[in-house]
């Protein structure tokens, strides 16, 4: 019995630290995630960018085209970018509303973004459609190499996640052997287990770690 209740409590510890590091959301991450302000997807800012261009050729002046983001047809796009035209009609300084934008965002994409558009802002000059055309061809190169490199990396971390496992349904199916099981219940055996576990937890918790990819960093 001891032994049984030793395996379902490891085997819990694994399933909580391998379901709070999914890249699926759960009931359980949302309640401890949700007061953090939403991450706009990085797939969006390229046509973000296309839009501003589109504005810029149509005849606006660079903060006429950006406020014009805020009937985007993303949701989270067109709140963003009331709250900085908000911020440039009560200021009247287009550089501190975009500098908001990065200050409520600071993924290195929206860095780019408010980078650039503020030095086009500054320096002015004719060849403002040709750098945002640019941005916006960098920015989608940024996001499809993102992609490719998070593709490998879910390989990787399933792999380490089955090495996790394994080991434990090693133990567990070798429980089923009566000479196994008295081993295991010893309290040698228990003390082996538990160090076993938290070993594993600690090594999860690191490759996670290493493994970790920065939100828009390339």
């Amino acid at each position: 019995m001891n032994l049984i209740i030793s395996l379902l409590a490891m085997c819990g510890v694994l399933l909580v630290i391998a379901t709070l590091q999914s890249p699926k959301r759960t009931a359980l991450t949302f309640a401890f995630t949700r007061s953090r302000p939403h991450l706009i997807a990085d797939e969006v800012w390229p046509d973000v960018v296309d839009d501003v261009a589109s504005a810029i050729r149509a005849g606006l002046s660079l903060p006429q085209a950006v406020c014009e983001l805020t009937h985007s047809s993303s949701p989270e796009i067109s709140a963003e970018f009331h709250i900085v035209a908000d911020d440039y009609l009560k200021s009247g300084n287009f550089t501190s509303a975009l500098a908001g934008l990065r200050i409520r965002h600071p993924e290195p994409i929206v860095t780019k973004f408010v980078d650039a558009l503020t030095i086009a802002y500054e320096v002015g000059g004719s060849d403002l459609g040709v750098m945002l055309r640019a941005l916006a061809e960098v920015i989608r190169d940024d996001v499809k190499l993102r992609g490719e490199v998070l593709a490998r990396q879910s390989w990787t971390i399933n792999g380490a996640k089955l090495a996790v496992a394994a080991p434990w349904i090693t133990v567990a199916l070798l429980s089923t052997r009566s000479d196994a099981a008295k081993v295991y219940q010893s309290a040698a055996g228990l003390r082996i287990l538990l160090i076993c576990a938290v070993v594993t937890a600690v090594a999860y918790f690191v490759m996670q770690r290493v493994g970790r990819l920065p939100k828009g960093a390339m």
